[in-house]
This record gives structure tokens, C-alpha cells and sequence, in this order.
């Protein structure tokens, strides 16, 4: 995974990165395996801390599944910043340099 690959530079911005799965916990090590995420890896398989950040809607699957959705985060727990794949023809990817620039951009601007 290629943000997994590129995160020392995040971790000097003091971010943390959380996959959040809707798997049961029983399904996560092998579904993070074949996804070769090595990271922190949270189940959420009824599905309350997806529609709590409101990532149910933006999906290829609205309401039922999750979407690509990156979220940041503050110590409250408030999303101070969030990006959706929505698809429409566009890869279903976002550029790790894209992401960085975003989330040091938004941390710079707070500060």
C-alpha cells in the first residue's frame, strides 16, 4: 500500500493512520494481509464508526458499504478534513504526495 510505504513523513506531522474495516475482527488479519496493509486495522462491522464520520454515502455501494474516505481527525474526534472517492471513472486512488500536501496544509493553516 503505498501510503503505508511513504508514512515516516507523516508521522513527523504527529498523525496516526487507521484502516477502519466493516469485516468482523475474525476476517480482518486475512482481509489486511491480502490488502498488505500492516498498520493499525479497527473493525467496525456493524457499521456505527463508518456512519459516525459519514463515510456510508460516498461509496460505490451508498449505505450498505463504506467508500475510500479519508478523514482526519483532531484529539476530539471532529473531522477537521476529509477526502471521498466518488469514482465516475477515476481510479480508485488517491496520490500519496496529493494527501500529504492536504493534511500538512490544513495542520499548518490550524496551527
Amino acid at each position: 500500500m503505498d501510503l503505508e510505504a511513504d508514512w515516516g513523513r507523516f508521522s513527523a506531522l504527529d498523525v496516526q493512520l487507521v484502516s477502519i474495516m466493516v469485516d468482523p475482527l475474525s476476517q480482518l488479519d486475512r482481509e489486511a494481509k491480502d490488502r498488505g496493509i500492516t498498520g493499525i486495522v479497527a473493525s467496525d462491522p456493524d457499521k456505527k464508526v463508518s456512519e459516525s464520520y459519514d463515510a456510508m454515502q460516498a461509496s460505490m455501494h451508498p449505505g450498505v458499504k463504506p467508500g475510500h474516505t479519508f478523514v482526519l481527525v483532531n484529539e476530539r474526534g471532529k473531522i477537521i478534513w476529509r477526502w471521498d472517492w466518488i469514482g465516475h471513472g477515476k481510479p480508485m486512488y488517491m496520490e500519496v504526495q496529493e494527501l500529504y500536501d492536504a493534511v500538512s496544509e490544513w495542520l499548518q493553516n490550524a496551527g
